[in-house]
């Protein structure tokens, strides 16, 4: 692990527990509520505002692979309607991974290539071998992190709008399931109860998805 890394990891852990000693469930529940409620409301009148700062800040961190991806869609869920937040997630990240892989191809080729040298020669076999079935296998499976795929595909020889199209498409099912969590979430910051049905099956599936990706890697490439 790198110091910066390092560093990262324990202020989020500081930060964690300055906040659990800080205040009761009780009181964070009611924090939440009232920040989600104030961005209501703004929304209310500024509903295309609220869309497009949301739209950018998730465009950013899909761009440049900031650890934030998760949070924001989970809190897509809780602010806008469950439709409204999938096609703000689905082609944020899917724009964002697209930049990705722009920059990765004509600007810091050398420097990728270098660094993931054993994950490039892999990730550039398999498409060589399967093609677009191998990206839109790698967008479903969880076999590197998403960063890794988007920098790597940008030094294949695989076109921008292939990425772009398969990405948009291989994402939206995990990308429905976290949305989902996020509004079940709300619903029980709202009601201050306990997990539902509902949020025990998304998170099973949440759970589950990648071993039925990997299934499905499986029988794409034998």
């Amino acid at each position: 692990m790198t110091f910066s890394k390092l560093l990262i990891t324990v202020v989020i852990i500081f930060s964690i527990l300055l906040i659990y000693f800080t205040y009761s469930p009780r009181e964070l529940v009611e924090i939440l509520n009232d920040n989600l409620h104030q961005i209501r409301v703004f929304g209310e009148s500024n509903f295309i505002t609220l869309n497009i700062f949301f739209f950018s800040a998730y465009l950013v961190v899909a761009t440049f692979s900031l650890p934030f991806a998760l949070i924001l869609g989970l809190l897509s869920g809780m602010i806008f309607e469950p439709i409204n937040a999938v096609l703000l997630v689905s082609f944020a990240s899917t724009i964002g991974a697209t930049f990705a892989f722009l920059l990765s191809r004509y600007l810091f080729a050398d420097i990728v290539k270098k660094k993931y040298i054993k994950q490039y020669e892999m990730i550039d076999a398999g498409f060589k071998k399967y093609n677009n079935y191998y990206i839109f296998a790698l967008r479903m499976c969880i076999l590197f992190p998403f960063f890794l795929i988007n920098i790597i595909l940008g030094l294949t020889s695989t076109r921008v709008l292939n990425f772009y199209l398969i990405s948009q498409i291989g994402m939206l099912p995990a990308t429905i399931i976290i949305v989902n969590i996020g509004n079940s979430f709300d619903d029980i910051l709202s009601s201050k109860t306990g997990l539902n049905i509902e949020i025990i099956i998304l998170l099973t599936l949440l759970g589950l998805f990648p071993l039925v990706a990997k299934l499905f890697f499986k029988r794409i490439i034998n």
